[in-house]
């Protein structure tokens, strides 16, 4: 008597190593939100009594991060996603992007330190959309640019903020 494909390889309907490899998501969110909130506590409150404190963005960013992520894990416990035949596998091309996307970003913020905010947004953006598989001109060169210069003028001109 055979055993069937998919409890051989363990993805069984419902299996819990599947379960728990798609709840891995989640509780990574989680940590990454107590970790925002936790660095926001250090920084400094000012003397001078204001409406918001600088602690307010980041704590809001760190519990919007933690109630997303609570809420995939609730949904993945609850109802969860198709089993792993019906998806797309992991690949090594895959792996690789995801890699190679992080080191843009770490990348970016160690040019960012060295050069202006513009010339290091466009060179991201430029990895980024090189990385995800785009090649045409507009893509490589126009949506670059044109991120960089809303976000410029978002945050440099409109916000005043420090770039």
């Amino acid at each position: 008597m055979s055993v069937p494909a998919d409890v051989a390889r363990g993805t069984e309907s419902g299996g819990g190593e599947s379960r728990l490899h798609r709840l891995i998501g989640p509780a990574a969110g989680i940590i990454f939100g107590l970790v925002v909130i936790a660095l926001a506590q250090s920084i400094e409150v000012p003397a001078i009594d204001t409406s918001f404190s600088p602690r307010w963005w980041p704590e809001i960013l760190g519990g919007l991060i933690i109630l997303l992520s609570v809420g995939v894990a609730i949904k993945e416990i609850v109802a969860p996603g198709p089993a792993d035949d019906d998806i797309e596998s992991r690949t090594r091309a895959g792996v690789i992007r995801v890699v190679a996307v992080l080191v843009a970003i770490a990348a970016y913020g160690v040019l960012w330190y060295f050069i202006a905010f513009p010339v290091a947004t466009v060179v991201l953006f430029v990895a980024l959309v090189y990385i995800l598989g785009a090649r045409g001109w507009k893509a490589l060169i126009l949506f670059p640019v044109i991120c960089t210069a809303v976000l410029y003028g978002l945050f440099g001109l409109l916000l005043k903020v420090p770039l």
